[in-house]
């Protein structure tokens, strides 16, 4: 069976026009029919030939019928398919009710068009939305396809300039400033942030001589500028007509100008052209591209360190202090970077702990001997159970320990004491060794009806500065208390191990016991 010829099947989405849409797209068929040249680009290069010259012949042959709805119906299914798709939309206006509208996606947004005719869809677009600088160029993309012709659509301009890719300054200037770039200077249209002092793209725009620049901040309110710049063009490549890149501007505190050019790299071939292809916008751009400069940086045999848009170059305690001013942090830092070779880059924003997670697989056993013994060091960093905890929990945890094993280390340990001293010693290690949380719960455990204890345990509370629980004793008790606070509180605060001796034995004694108190 032969295939039956027609339409092509497309996937179109139909809806019904409103009356706005339908007297807007009748206003524009009536426009077409009185004057046809409205959809034929003006040449402004010497091509040696034109490729309107036919159809500009049908379309005055067209015209001819613009009142005769039969036969504009046959024109629009056979001759130039730009005369057909201008036969198919004047016919329009002889209908008595508007037909359903197709929809189009295109990376530039939705537009809806009559289906008529026997034409291409971008031919029916084009035609239909002359008025668009956006939507018209579509009624050309077949012969830039196949001539290699470049097109300029901006404002009520609709421009040919042949085989030559070259803007007309107009549309230059208003492709900038709808990417934000209104300010000019020199050869070069600006965001109004001064982006060349900031991260930035530029588009360099060969065939104009202009550039257009953004700093990362106007970069990241378009989704593709390169898609915006290019709205109004057809041509064969868009991304032919920009030499792309990324900039990131350092400042060197110290003026020794070590930083250079050390983050200034070519952009990848195939992320420009996940970027052209509109799968990556300006942010994603500049992200990525960031992040394999970073990568090549593992490479470089060179100690320079650079925060934001500030260079450091090899001088690490600067650069650990223009990120935090906590001893533990940046003790722990340095410890992590000290033995990196290569270029460490690190983001204005980023957190220590983003930063210790960088390195921490290869140098993190440095970042904890740099705070805590090599014992306690290699303990946590092998610690399985840490495993999934973030570097500076880790780095905490350690640091906490270290603490406690300080504390530790300056209690005596006793042998053979009475329950008093039991007692007296357990609050005391508790506090110096887990803090005051582990002492309070060392007293409330504490059941004793013996008076002598009881009287301790409110010393001990008083000197915690906890009162709530006086009512748990008798007068007597927190008389006695009352007195033994002062002695309670010497034990808690003090340092040394022979202080704390002297005062255990101090307290006991204020307490009423007589024991003799031995050190192992």
């Amino acid at each position: 069976m032969r295939k039956r010829k027609g339409i092509p099947k497309l996937r179109i989405k139909a809806r019904i026009p409103s009356k706005t849409m339908e007297k807007d797209l009748i206003g524009k068929a009536k426009l077409l029919r009185d004057d046809p040249e409205l959809i034929i680009p003006e040449c402004v290069a010497d091509c040696g030939f034109c490729p309107f010259r036919k159809t500009r012949v049908q379309l005055e042959r067209i015209s001819r019928f613009k009142d005769d709805p039969a036969k504009l119906a046959k024109l629009a299914r056979r001759g130039d398919k730009l005369a057909r798709a201008y036969a198919a939309t004047i016919g329009l206006v002889h209908k008595e009710k508007m037909p359903y509208l197709a929809t189009a996606t295109y990376p530039g947004g939705t537009v809806a068009y009559a289906l008529r005719g026997k034409t291409t869809k971008e031919k029916l677009i084009g035609v239909q939305n002359f008025d668009s600088p956006k939507w018209r160029v579509l009624s050309v993309v077949d012969l830039v396809q196949k001539k290699g012709l470049h097109f300029y659509s901006y404002g009520d301009k609709f421009i040919c300039t042949g085989r030559i890719a070259k803007p007309p300054e107009d549309y230059v200037r208003s492709a900038s400033e709808s990417v934000g770039a209104s300010r000019m200077e020199g050869d070069s249209y600006l965001c109004p942030h001064n982006p060349l002092s900031s991260n930035h793209i530029e588009f360099d725009w060969v065939s104009s001589g202009k550039k257009v620049i953004l700093c990362d901040q106007c970069a990241g309110k378009a989704k593709n500028s390169l898609r915006k710049l290019g709205e109004g063009m057809a041509v064969p490549r868009v991304i032919d007509e920009f030499r792309i890149s990324v900039g990131r501007p350092l400042r060197d505190p110290a003026g020794s100008n070590e930083c250079g050019d050390l983050l200034n790299a070519p952009v990848d071939k195939d992320l420009l052209s996940q970027y052209s292809e509109g799968r990556l916008g300006d942010k994603e751009l500049i992200d990525k591209h960031m992040e394999e400069v970073r990568e090549r940086l593992a490479d470089v045999q060179k100690r320079v360190f650079v925060r934001g848009d500030r260079c450091f170059g090899d001088d690490l305690e600067a650069f650990v202090k223009d990120i935090s001013d906590d001893p533990t942090e940046t003790e722990s830092l340095k410890g992590l970077l000290s033995n990196v070779t290569h270029p460490v880059v690190v983001d204005s924003g980023d957190s220590v702990n983003k930063i210790l997670a960088t390195y921490w697989s290869d140098h993190g056993k440095e970042a904890l001997r740099a705070v805590v013994s090599e014992q306690l060091a290699d303990k946590f960093y092998g610690d399985g159970e840490l495993a999934g905890d973030s570097p500076i929990k880790v780095i905490r945890l350690a640091t906490q320990q270290a603490g406690l094993d300080l504390a530790s280390s300056k209690i005596p340990k006793y042998a053979g004491l009475s329950v008093y001293g039991q007692f007296a010693d357990a609050v005391a290690r508790s506090f110096k060794t887990k803090g005051q949380t582990a002492a309070v719960a060392v007293l409330d455990a504490e059941k004793s009806s013996d008076h002598r204890i009881r009287s301790m345990a409110h010393a001990f509370y008083l000197a915690l500065g906890i009162g709530t629980k006086s009512w748990k004793f008798t007068d007597e008790e927190k008389a006695y208390g009352a007195h033994l606070e002062v002695f309670a509180k010497g034990l808690l605060e003090s340092r040394s191990s022979d202080d704390h001796h002297k005062s255990l034995v101090e307290f006991l004694q204020q307490a009423g016991s007589v024991e003799e108190v031995r050190k192992i």
